[in-house]
């Protein structure tokens, strides 16, 4: 502060505040509430027979993707393979 008075230096902290206040977006706290409520969704209540179908549906449909992603891992692996064979 040997170059300035300490006005100077409020006010460029004052400056320097406003800036910041501002880049980080000043959130009025107020105008939000915490709530302790967990929120309710609207699932159906399944039967244990039921469960069993979904849960086989699901594994289902996730052995069908990995099936999809394996065969066109081995198209695109065939692929660089042969553009290597190809250029050799």
């Amino acid at each position: 502060m040997a170059d300035g008075s300490l006005s100077q230096f409020k006010a460029t902290l004052a400056r320097k505040k406003a800036r910041d206040d501002k880049r980080r977006g000043k959130i009025d706290s107020s105008s939000y509430k915490i709530s302790d409520s967990k929120p309710e969704y609207g699932f159906p209540k399944l039967t244990d027979s039921e469960l069993e179908k979904v849960k086989i549906d699901i594994r289902k449909k996730i052995k069908a993707e990995k099936r999809k992603e394996l065969i066109l891992f081995g198209i695109v692996l065939l692929i660089v393979i042969s553009i290597i064979l190809y250029l050799i």
